[in-house]
């Protein structure tokens, strides 16, 4: 049997019983087995990549918005640049500024407690903050393709890169890029990446997620939807990563699921978007 096959066949199976697949997996606590608590170990490591893999789908999607927004109104030459940051855990604020560098040109507020946005077209000149947070954006972009331009690729038939800052802690600033897609009815998994930077922009480490585009159709030939797709991991990314959970918000349609074949840990994860929790049964 094919690799590719053999990929299809699990996913038909555990989507035809999904119930069964969570039910092998949990328990009443009592006569944990090792391999149970390996699975319970392996599914709380997947749910807090899951946790930052929704948030990174927020600062797409504010991302989005707001460029949208800025260029009903802007051209692409007007404008000086950006900068998205969360001031708390639960808000998030996004600014443009024109080719001055001097104003301000518009800002939007997010807070994904009550999921309401504020935004306004009014100019103000650039705060000593804003201004700040521009430069030291512009530093670890300047790190990032100093030290590891030459390890990021991306499929520009699919698609332009995506990319975006996430506070980790005090400490740390998180660049995610992911790879985009012009084409509907398509999820670009793969082509992605990520670099941590201390507050002064200053490079820690970099990571890549997958070693190619996984372009992956939510609907067939004909038209119709999905209800799963399956792609795998090797060992190097054994767990879901946050751009698969990420990308997969951004682009299922009506899917609801999906696989990852982890190699590594010899176990398959079914996520799931309602619940943006994992399931992880062995293979």
């Amino acid at each position: 049997m094919s690799k590719e096959l053999k990929l299809f066949t699990i996913a038909a199976v555990l989507a035809c019983s999904v119930s069964s697949f969570a039910s092998n997996n949990i328990d009443d606590g009592l006569n944990v087995t090792e391999e149970q608590q390996r699975l319970r170990e392996i599914q709380a490591k997947n749910d807090s990549v899951c946790v930052e893999g929704y948030n990174l789908f927020i600062a797409e999607r504010i991302n989005w918005m707001a460029t949208d927004s800025v260029l009903s109104r802007y051209s692409q030459e007007e404008l000086g640049g950006n900068v998205i940051w969360q001031p708390t855990d639960s808000t998030w604020n996004a600014i443009f500024i024109d080719k001055e560098i001097k104003n301000c040109i518009f800002e939007m507020q997010y807070n994904k407690n009550d999921k309401r946005f504020k935004m306004s077209y009014d100019k103000r000149p650039i705060t000593e903050v804003e201004l700040a947070k521009l430069s030291v954006k512009n530093v670890m972009l300047e790190n990032l393709v100093k030290k590891c331009g030459n390890k990021i690729t991306y499929d520009s038939d699919c698609g332009f890169p995506n990319m975006d800052f996430v506070r980790i802690d005090d400490n740390t600033v998180r660049l995610y890029i992911l790879q985009g897609t012009v084409h509907n009815n398509l999820i670009p998994f793969g082509n992605d990446y990520s670099a941590d930077f201390n507050n002064d922009g200053e490079l820690l480490c970099f990571r890549q997620y997958h070693k190619s585009l996984i372009a992956t159709k939510t609907v067939d030939d004909e038209g119709n939807p999905i209800a799963s797709a399956i792609h795998s991991h090797v060992k190097e990314s054994p767990y879901i990563t946050p751009t698969d959970v990420c990308n997969f918000l951004l682009y299922r349609g009506q899917m609801q699921q999906f696989y990852v074949l982890s190699t590594a840990l010899d176990v398959l994860i079914l996520y799931d978007a309602e619940t943006n929790h994992t399931i992880v049964k062995s293979r």
